[in-house]
Parts: C-alpha cells; structure tokens; sequence
C-alpha cells in the first residue's frame, strides 16, 4: 500500500502550480496538491510506524522554510518536469533523520521537488513546457505541517510542525 509523508504547499503558493499541473499532468494532479515528498514508501513501508514516526517528527521539530526555484527538466533518459526544492535550515533533513530511523532505509538517491509533469506523461513535456517556464517565481515558503498520504493521495493524518520559537523579551529599560 502506498503511504507517504510530504509537505503541502500553502494554497497561496500552489496556486499557479497546481493549475499547470492539472492541465498538463491531470492523472497526477487531481485530488493531489502540489507537495514535496519527505518519506516514500519504498523507503517506510509500515505505514502505522510511519504514521507514528512523523508524528514525533511534528513535535520535535520547530517550524522552518523551503525555497522553490524555476521549473527544470529531469535529466535524460527521464523525461518530465519539476521545481526544484531548496532546503536551506536543514528541516527536511531533521524530519527525514527522525522518520527513516531504522528499521526503515533511505532511499540511495533523494533530491527535493514539487513534480510538475510526472515522467509517465512525459511525452507531455515539450507541449507543457511553456506554461511551465511561464510559472511566477514562488521563492520561500513556511512549512507548517507534515502529512501522511495514502492510496490515491488521500490524507491520512495531518501533523502541525511545532510554532517558531517567540522572540526574547526587550530588556526594560527601567529595570522593572
């Protein structure tokens, strides 16, 4: 059974995105909003521990950003495109370091992006590719949740990441 965890775009963000994808890439992008993917099934395949690994994931990590760049191709053979995703704090590394603890295992090659035409519908690409150039710039976005996915992308469990720390209190000034 396919079970995943990925992290949803916030709405604002998807948007265009998802609206590409929708038009380009239908079978993949209906009832699946533009998300990275931290943990594939082939990588956690019991989906209770799974569940149960993102949730102490959730809790133990603060909220961070990821940053989204411009639409590329995936190399050769593969044919289909995607955004690549920047993960500049580390907090996909945390949460993946919490959730693919043995017994699980990592996958040999991992690189974060938001799939934007999957390589299945690949012949796609040369008619897609310019709504894809097309796409606004995202840049960074706060990740506020993890979740977890199963068969036909359907949300099972939804995990709010903890708050951003709260700033330290300003020194009073009159000592009181």
């Amino acid at each position: 059974m396919k079970v995943q965890a990925r992290i949803p775009l916030p709405p604002d963000v998807r948007r265009e995105i998802d609206r590409v994808r929708l038009a380009y890439n239908p079978e993949r992008a209906a009832g699946n909003p533009a998300h990275v993917t931290v943990a594939y099934q082939d990588e956690a395949p019991d989906p209770a521990l799974l569940v149960e690994r993102v949730r102490r994931a959730a809790a133990q990590i603060r909220r961070f950003r990821l940053a989204v760049g411009v639409p590329a191709r995936f190399p050769p053979p593969v044919v289909g495109a995607f955004l690549p995703v920047a993960d500049p704090a580390g907090g996909v590394a945390s949460v993946r370091d919490v959730v693919l603890a043995p017994p699980f295992t990592r996958r040999g090659r991992f690189g974060l992006h938001v799939t934007l035409l999957h390589p299945d519908q690949g012949a796609r690409l040369e008619a897609a590719w310019p709504a894809f150039a097309g796409l606004p710039q995202v840049g960074e976005f706060a990740v506020t949740e993890l979740q977890v996915v199963g068969p036909d992308n359907a949300v099972i469990a939804v995990f709010p990441l903890a708050p951003d720390a709260e700033p330290a209190a300003a020194p009073d000034p009159a000592g009181l």
